[in-house]
């Protein structure tokens, strides 16, 4: 029996009537708490794997890379212009109280049978401070601003899709917009743009940032995407110069970290990095996720 044991039963031994029951009922709440908890954590607590004692941010599990591979598969399927992620518990001040933390501000539905069909929704942050509010500013420029260009060009006939997905992790808001353009008899391209803030700073935060959320490191994040690259250019290349496409060069400055634009969070705690070709007449993308 070793000091601790033997203090505590003395201390037991010396409670006598109104204060033995107390401490009997009082340790017996605790062990009720403590089991609901366990039960909460192992059986309901959706991110049990990546964050078991409910700390901070939901940093994500580290998965096999077939299951990475999937992740990547499904990317364009997780533009569903809602946000993902309980926000029941974020407190801030909205622009608009009837709304969630991102909303659909605006929708451009237009058709012309002769030029174009445009079907652009676009999301805004609803907080009600400057750096979101700047933040929104920029979405609503861009994408009315491309809406309207689409809608008065006669270069042939158009086809422009805009979708968004918006993430809560813990205090991080990500948001990622997807368009799809297609004009005339030119190639599809696709381009994703995406924006980043932090509640508690109340500011949009970059890419390092988000590897510091993660408890990563630059070099390991660029390990990851240089190697994501030189698999894709390994399997495509080859192909793509015999017939026409895309060429990825992993030695380009725009896969290093310091150049790499458009990432986000998502609610289950994985870093997306995004690279699009549109500016080379392709609806390729590479996904690197972390």
């Amino acid at each position: 029996m070793n000091s601790v044991t033997r203090a505590l039963r003395r201390f037991v031994s010396k409670l006598t009537g109104r204060n033995k029951v107390i401490f009997f009922v009082t340790l017996f709440l605790i062990c009720v708490v403590a089991i609901c908890i366990a039960i909460y954590v192992q059986y309901f607590y959706k991110y049990y794997d990546t964050d078991p004692l409910m700390l901070g941010i939901h940093i994500g599990a580290k998965k096999t890379h077939e299951e990475y591979e999937d992740l990547k598969a499904n990317f364009n399927n997780l533009f569903v212009n809602d946000i993902l992620g309980d926000s029941s518990d974020i407190k801030v001040d909205k622009i608009n109280t009837s709304q969630n933390l991102v909303y659909t501000y605006d929708k451009v539905e237009n058709q012309d049978e002769n030029y174009y069909d445009v079907d652009v929704k676009i999301p805004a942050l609803n907080i009600n401070n400057d750096a979101a509010k700047e933040i929104n500013s920029r979405i609503i420029e861009k994408f009315r601003n491309k809406s309207t260009e689409v809608m008065s060009s006669t270069d042939g006939y158009t086809t422009y899709q805009v979708d968004y997905v918006a993430f809560i992790n813990k205090s991080v808001v990500s948001i990622a917009i997807k368009e799809r353009a297609k004009i005339g008899t030119k190639s599809e391209t696709i381009t994703v743009t995406t924006y980043n803030y932090s509640i508690p700073d109340k500011k949009e935060i970059n890419l390092n940032d988000l590897i510091k959320l993660k408890e990563t490191s630059k070099d390991a994040v660029q390990a990851s995407i240089t190697s994501s690259i030189e698999a894709k250019a390994e399997k495509n290349n080859e192909i793509a110069e015999q017939y026409g496409g895309l060429v990825r060069n992993p030695e380009d400055k725009m896969y290093k970290i310091e150049n790499s634009e458009n990432y986000f969070l998502t609610d289950d705690g994985y870093v997306y990095i995004v690279y699009d070709y549109a500016e080379k007449n392709t609806n390729e993308l590479d996904v690197v996720i972390f």
